[in-house]
């Protein structure tokens, strides 16, 4: 893959990104399994999957794996067991956090130092190993006597790296209607959407069918959003359509009435694009979908199958509103770049990232997409936008693409919670006042549009589709500035 460094694009007025609850164990690993690697995929050796010692920290964020980090003085040693088939060249990068670290990695005879001071997360090319036919032992020793943090390392054969690079930047979009779309909103509406008084949610069935979709453009219109990012589903796997992909996997999850159908249609004929949010329905601190996960193979250590019943539904839904949709938002990127972020060993090591895109542009190959990777380095390079999860300003943008760092290539892109929460999902609470002024709003809004990029206002929705009065009015106010000439 390209070697991706240190985002030096400035980041101004930023805020913090949204608390993940620390879940799950912090003990390290004293024994380890063999991972299989295959030169036809990126191998992602999971630094949870690594044998460390005791003054290792094991961080587990939200259920899943996120990295390994210093907790007492070093040196620091982590092995990996490596099973190949054949022998082979390697390409390794690290995804690492560290300052003046001074480094080496071994295999099979061979020491490759290495240094690196980076104060934010950067993926660092270390060079290339060579694996033998059988059982390979991967050591990396890290000396600094600053914290640092692995997330992972990668291997790849050179030829895939290249191949792939290569693929990824073909198939790159650069949209410019998203380029200078200024702003658009973002709900999180799904099965779990509570009313603003009483404990009873509604049936998903019940809920779809009382959804006043044409009051829903009105409000769209109405802010001058040029574009929406609207989440089909969020925590749990529940789709406000017919899928009959989903309904093979899961009954009941589904709804007779095609809401997004309908949606699609009315922002369709105003001219407003559309963005699918899609959240796989993985255990997170806000929600648990333990029945869909079993269903769908996704708590078994290979994710092979989970990853062919989520492309199919990602493929039906383009099919079915084809120029109508016009991006996807994959949140959760971390998991599907690193399928052991749950500890298990075995099976692929990472989603096919060709795969799922081809997928998610069924029907429609211009759609933008995009994997929301947190503060982590951007996953892949099949990709087209930053999911820029919490509030930035980006200057020394090329075109609004980032010409180097993380995200280099990426069409820059900022979004962030207007009120209090990304959705609305406390019972008998009322939703918080916008913590933006307009002044504020526009302001930022402004500074986007002059350097090329937008920003996904996301408002909290009550059960019955509508949204605080007082955010409302603001966004009316917002549209009339911007939009009025």
């Amino acid at each position: 893959m390209l070697l991706i460094f240190l985002l030096a694009i400035p980041l101004i007025a930023q805020d913090a990104p949204d608390p993940y609850a620390e879940t799950g164990s912090s003990n390290t690993k004293t024994t380890i399994e063999p991972i299989v690697i295959s030169n036809k995929e990126i191998n992602v050796l999971s630094g949870g999957l690594a044998e460390t010692g005791s003054n290792f920290k094991t961080t587990v964020l939200n259920y899943m794996f996120q990295w390994i980090e210093s907790e007492a003085p070093g040196p620091y040693l982590m092995k990996w067991q490596l099973e190949s088939s054949t022998e082979e060249n390697y390409e390794a990068v690290a995804r690492i956090l560290g300052a003046n670290i001074n480094g080496t990695l071994s295999c099979n005879g061979k020491s490759i130092p290495f240094k690196s001071n980076e104060k934010d997360w950067s993926q660092i090319a270390l060079g290339t190993i060579s694996l033998k036919e059988g059982i390979n032992t991967l050591e990396l020793e890290i000396n600094t006597a600053e914290k640092f943090k692995l997330s992972a390392l990668e291997l790849t054969a050179p030829s895939l790296a290249a191949k792939t690079d290569d693929e990824a930047l073909k198939l790159r979009q650069t949209a410019d209607w998203f380029k200078d779309a200024g702003y658009g909103l973002m709900f999180q509406w799904t099965n779990r959407a509570t009313p603003e008084k009483g404990d009873t949610i509604k049936a998903w069935e019940d809920k779809v069918n009382d959804f006043d979709v044409e009051e829903f453009v009105d409000l769209v219109e109405d802010s001058g959003a040029a574009y929406v990012i609207w989440s089909i589903t969020w925590g749990q796997q529940y789709i406000s359509a017919p899928i009959t992909s989903l309904d093979k996997v899961l009954k009941g999850r589904t709804t007779k009435r095609d809401l997004l159908g309908e949606m699609a249609d009315l922002l369709y004929a105003k001219g407003i694009k559309l963005i699918f949010y899609y959240h796989y329905g993985y255990d997170c601190y806000h929600s648990i979908d333990s029945t869909w996960m079993e269903a769908s193979g996704g708590y078994k250590a290979d994710k092979t199958e989970f990853y062919g019943n989520l492309k199919n539904i990602v493929a039906e839904v383009g099919n079915r509103y084809g120029k109508k949709l016009n991006g996807w938002f994959f949140d959760g990127a971390q998991r599907y770049y690193d399928t052991h972020f749950d500890g298990s060993f075995g099976g692929i090591s990472t989603a096919n990232f060709k795969e799922i895109g081809k997928a998610a542009k069924t029907n429609n190959d211009q759609r933008i997409i995009s994997y929301n990777s947190w503060i982590l380095p951007m996953v892949t390079e099949y990709q087209d936008y930053y999911a820029g999860e919490g509030l930035k300003q980006f200057t020394g943008l090329d075109d609004g693409v980032f010409p180097e760092g993380n995200y280099k290539g990426l069409q820059a892109h900022s979004c962030f919670t207007l009120e209090k929460r990304w959705g609305h999902i406390d019972k008998n609470t009322t939703i918080a006042s916008p913590k933006h002024s307009l002044d504020d709003l526009i302001g930022r809004i402004k500074h986007a549009q002059e350097n090329r990029y937008p920003l996904s206002i996301n408002l909290e929705m009550y059960e019955d589709g509508s949204v605080s009065p007082e955010s409302r009015a603001l966004l009316r106010k917002v549209g009339k500035a911007i939009r009025v000439k």
